[in-house]
């Protein structure tokens, strides 16, 4: 049965949880940057065998916590090719991820990874732009989106209902203007 994902049993999806919460509780704590295996693993009461059974590393059980924190929240708008920036961290865990100084560039870089391929491909087909044209207009649209929720505190409220809305038209706009330009 290649080619099929393999379900995860009940002890590996509890292991697994138990280490996200002793990583989460030392990023609150201590921050990325001073957390280790061996410290994620004291505290999650498992030995340093078990995470590597899960996890190659710190950065890969980041990778999956900031990729579930991306999951975890609907899209705002599913229209615009940079839609998956406007997601919001749907608890105080997820929220860290994006607001911590360290783990920002990180959460950002993989944000728009996911989001690139669909996102290029959606401004191409709108403005009838070369790929690599097109992967400069989703970076710039990426990261200023981003940016806008890093300053808003990626708190989803009226405030960030309308600067969604605005960087949803600005967007429309630059799109339409670059094809009839």
């Amino acid at each position: 049965m290649a080619g099929k994902p393999r379900r995860e049993d009940r002890r590996t999806r509890y292991t697994k949880q138990v280490i996200k919460q002793a990583f989460f509780e030392l990023l609150h704590e201590r921050g990325f940057g001073k957390t280790s295996v061996a410290e994620v693993c004291k505290r999650a009461e498992i030995n340093r065998g078990t995470f590597y059974l899960h996890y190659e590393d710190k950065y890969a059980l980041l990778e999956e916590v900031v990729d579930e924190a991306i999951d975890a929240e609907p899209m705002l708008d599913g229209t615009t090719p940079v839609s998956m920036c406007q997601r919001v961290p749907v608890n105080e865990d997820y929220r860290l991820l994006y607001t911590d100084r360290e783990l920002y560039p990180f959460v950002a870089r993989r944000v728009v990874a996911r989001g690139e391929a669909e996102g290029v491909s959606s401004i191409m087909e709108r403005t009838g732009l070369s790929e690599r044209d097109a992967q400069t207009l989703f970076a710039f649209t990426a990261n200023g989106n981003l940016a806008v929720n890093q300053a808003l505190g990626w708190r989803r409220g009226q405030e960030f209902l309308q600067a969604q809305a605005l960087i949803r038209d600005f967007i429309a706009a630059g799109y339409e203007g670059v094809r009839h330009g």
